[in-house]
């Protein structure tokens, strides 16, 4: 299960109680000026039809101070903000502005997201359904979406700040676009992400064939943490020698986080486990919950290792 602690606001944003005041002081210092920011009458507020019911009267005279205070974008320019991340049962609510500077409305289908965290990782990539949403020019429209946990890429993330972009169709990641080239795959984020570790992970199996001649290893493909507290690691074993392996049925196993910490150590039965000469075998290892010596741990590099060697 993916644990993130619960971040407001994105990166530079105030409180409630601070932005509702600065909106009042806003106003005031607007009013005695008798002039009003050209942001502020271009970039409307715009609650889209059924929208305007989940966004109480107040929140919507926070979010009109929270557009007044975001970077201007350009003519013929759209642009996608966040507002407020909290997390769901099933993922992440996020709050965004999606701002149309453009001169006419746009509709949209589908809407790729991508959510990054202050070390500018990847979290979660979704795609959403907007069932040919129209967005009227000049305006900032709130949205709300929910990053499902099958969609994270990484166990854990660090919310101190955070912003969200479009998905391109190029495969880069933009905050504001002039072009609406969006990824058009409805399941964009997780056959992406596959593909990428499988080569990362044949990359690694490269290496090791190359470097280990001989050897036997286990190299790490990938890591859950469980609901019910468990860990599951998926690994690959290599067997280098030109004969028959026969594994242990008490084996050792230690998994470590990128600070170097153990995570947690279990022995497991793999007597039943025979590695055919020059052959990858694909295996999971589950670490029960009473094995883990380190809770939430940073699965952002994390490494394992068998205690028990073959002579």
């Amino acid at each position: 299960m993916i644990s993130f602690f619960k971040k407001l606001r994105s990166s530079g944003a105030a409180s409630e109680a601070e932005t509702a005041e600065n909106t009042v002081k806003k106003e005031e210092q607007a009013e005695a000026a008798g002039e009003v920011e050209e942001t502020n009458t271009r970039m409307k507020l715009y609650f889209l039809p059924g929208h305007d019911k989940s966004f109480s009267q107040e929140e919507g005279y926070v979010l009109q101070f929270f557009i007044s205070e975001l970077s201007p974008i350009a003519e013929g320019q759209v642009a996608i903000d966040g507002y407020k991340i909290e997390q769901e049962v099933n993922g992440l609510k996020l709050t965004l502005i999606l701002r149309n500077n453009m001169d006419a409305d746009i509709s949209l289908e589908r809407l790729p997201l991508v959510l990054q965290d202050a070390n500018q990782n990847t979290v979660a990539r979704s795609m959403f359904d907007m069932k040919e949403t129209v967005i009227p020019a000049h305006s900032a429209v709130p949205l709300r979406f929910l990053f499902p946990h099958h969609d994270f890429l990484v166990p854990q993330a660090d919310f101190s700040s955070w912003k969200v972009g479009f998905h391109m169709e190029d495969g880069s990641v933009r905050p504001v676009v002039s072009e609406l080239d969006f990824e058009p795959a409805v399941h964009f984020s997780m056959r992406e992400y596959m593909e990428k570790q499988e080569q990362q992970v044949t990359e690694n199996i490269r290496k090791a064939i190359q470097e280990t001649e001989a050897q036997i290893n286990f190299i790490g493909a990938a890591v859950d943490d469980a609901r019910d507290g468990s860990l599951v690691v998926d690994l690959f074993l290599r067997n280098g020698r030109t004969e028959e392996v026969a594994l242990k049925k008490d084996m050792a196993f230690v998994l470590r986080d990128a600070a170097g910490d153990v995570v947690a150590a279990q022995a497991f039965d793999l007597s039943q486990v025979k590695l055919a000469p020059k052959s990858v075998t694909r295996w999971k290892l589950v670490y029960d919950k009473e094995s883990r010596k380190k809770q939430n741990p940073d699965f952002s590099e994390w490494s394992i290792q068998a205690a028990e060697h073959f002579g």
